[in-house]
């Protein structure tokens, strides 16, 4: 029963919120400056984000970023825009080979796109990667 009334306040612990390191502080007020195992001042106000475009992960001081670090898109978290992830895959390797043969023959990126219902863009990028010294055909 003594214990009760004799109890000493808890020590607080920090836990850093990029590396999860737990200590327990050195000072008896403030917040201590850097995480000690990581050095990171961001310790304690770390945000952590995923750009929806690139698929790119980091961490910021910053509850809202500007820009997604790995593609500087401003969209990197617009999930009521027309851009989606998969917009950004790339093209099957089985959709490389009748792209390039219809090419070959002939044809023009514009009809290639039309008939493997596949976008222009695509179309575009397979010919220019395949022939890059020459103008592709429209």
């Amino acid at each position: 029963m003594s214990e009760l009334f004799n109890s000493r306040p808890a020590k607080r612990n920090y836990t850093c919120a990029v590396c999860s390191a737990t200590w327990a502080p050195k000072k008896k007020e403030g917040l201590p400056n850097r995480c000690p195992r990581c050095k990171s001042k961001l310790w304690n106000t770390c945000y952590r984000h995923k750009c929806i475009l690139c698929g790119h992960d980091w961490m910021s001081a910053n509850a809202v970023p500007d820009r997604c670090p790995g593609c500087q898109s401003k969209k990197w978290q617009d999930k009521g825009s027309d851009i989606s992830p998969s917009t950004f895959a790339p093209i099957p390797n089985d959709l490389r080979r009748p792209i390039l043969l219809r090419y070959d023959a002939g044809m023009g990126c514009i009809k290639i796109a039309i008939d493997l219902a596949i976008t222009f863009g695509e179309v575009m990028d397979i010919v220019i990667d395949a022939y890059p010294n020459i103008e592709p055909r429209l």
